[in-house]
């Protein structure tokens, strides 16, 4: 595929945009990442021209608002050239104010939790596992397709219900892999769905408390987890190793979460809690990732005379770990799902790690100096980030991703931890 088939989505969409009246914001930039990891020498990995046009325009006399954005990009420089079909809609959806109600219906974002990295309440929209920079915000996280119900019984609670009929699963390009060790030899079917049509239906309920001394969130969802497992149940062990065909299977989980947030002088104090249900309630199959509780402290204020701090404390306990007695009852899936475990971010029973972000404005706020760090024992996160403002709407941004410890390319996720730099050249209308 080449522009020349790009130009006539671009061309429709800014005319769909402009037919009626309303707002229209622009976010275009063109990038280029390259890799430096030094086990595999310097490569090129991306360069992409990108276009998000922004379109909100009040309907039926101000009875109701239109919002409809869309992810176009031409990537001359990379795997894919351009945008998956599924992905070039972001957000298309009507919301309706209704007296004490507001209604959303179609397309869009949402968020639960307080925590503003990995929180475990925030299980409503998938991610894109093709991304470089893990706060990458244009292709991080995908909306789904909801109905949306806010009630507002005073001014200081709020009712909320979600409903999404078919979920869309974490976005992963690839199709058929292969995979081999000493005991083993599988074949991955990772063929993307653009719409979890097989297992549709989450719906997802918050109670949410605002007071002048702490703010409460109450969190239950019963929904399809956008991050598959995989079908062991198609292996055998006839050849003298583990063979056969590893499917890809989307599972439906319940999660009980609360969350708290108040304020200690300058400083906010944030706790996420969630305990989420797996339909393996046993542990027992190893393709599906055991039931956890996870907490998430959150610390947000200002450090060093008005630098912008954030630390998030993550701990993680996986219920039943190791009981997968039925596969384990023959030693050759020992090594299969072993790594199957450290690969899914299962590795161990408890898992801890923190996550840090700085950053700082100079120059009368146009150069930004920010810095994300990571620490996932014993390995090292880091994603300095740079910023200058060229005007009101133009921007130069570079940055660095980078991991201690060796590269892996995770085959079950199609993750690649090579460290990575990138220059882009933003401008924002």
């Amino acid at each position: 595929m080449t522009m020349k088939r790009l130009l006539p989505a671009v061309i429709l969409t800014v005319f769909s945009f402009m037919i009626y009246p309303g707002e229209l914001r622009l976010l275009g930039f063109a990038d280029y990442y390259g890799n430096i990891e030094e086990s595999r020498g310097y490569e090129t990995l991306r360069g992409r021209l990108y276009f998000q046009p922004r379109f909100q325009a009040g309907l039926f006399d101000g009875r109701a608002d239109l919002t409809v954005s869309a992810n176009l990009w031409y990537q001359p420089i990379g795997e894919d050239s351009l945008v998956a079909v599924e992905n070039i809609l972001r957000e298309a959806y009507l919301w309706i104010p209704a007296g004490n109600f507001d209604f959303s219906i179609g397309q869009k974002f949402a968020a639960f939790g307080f925590a503003d990295a990995y929180s475990p309440l925030n299980v409503i929209n998938s991610s894109d596992q093709t991304i470089f920079s893990l706060d990458d915000t244009t292709d991080g996280r995908r909306p789904d397709g909801m109905v949306q119900i806010e009630y507002y019984p005073n001014f200081s609670d709020t009712l909320e219900l979600i409903y999404v009929p078919f979920p869309r699963g974490d976005y992963d390009p690839y199709a058929e892999e292969s995979i081999q060790g000493e005991t083993y030899n599988l074949d991955l079917n990772r063929a993307e769905k653009a719409y979890l049509t097989e297992k549709p239906h989450s719906l997802f309920a918050r109670y949410y408390h605002f007071s002048d001394n702490f703010d409460l969130q109450l969190v239950y969802a019963w929904f399809t987890e956008q991050t598959p497992g995989y079908d062991f149940s198609a292996t055998s062990t006839d050849s003298g190793t583990v063979a056969g065909v590893l499917e890809e299977v989307y599972y439906r989980n319940n999660l009980f979460g609360a969350g708290i947030s108040t304020a200690a002088g300058d400083t906010i104090l944030s706790e996420d809690l969630a305990f989420t249900l797996t339909s393996d309630r046993e542990g027992k199959d190893p393709g599906i990732a055991n039931s956890s509780i996870t907490a998430n402290t959150q610390i947000t204020g200002t450090v060093l005379n008005g630098t912008f701090a954030q630390v998030n404390i993550v701990y993680q306990y996986f219920l039943n770990f190791g009981q997968e007695e039925d596969f384990y009852g023959n030693p050759l899936y020992r090594d299969l799902i072993s790594q199957y475990n450290s690969l899914v971010i299962q590795p161990q029973e408890q898992i801890a790690f923190l996550v840090a972000h700085l950053h700082r404005y100079f120059l009368r706020e146009k150069l930004y100096l920010g810095l994300n760090a990571g620490l996932f024992y014993p390995r090292i996160y880091l994603a300095p980030r740079i910023e200058y403002a060229l005007s009101d709407r133009m921007r130069l941004e570079a940055g660095a991703d980078i991991n201690t410890g060796e590269a892996d390319n995770n085959v079950f996720t199609g993750k690649d931890e090579a460290d990575n730099f990138y220059l882009r050249v933003k401008y924002e209308y």
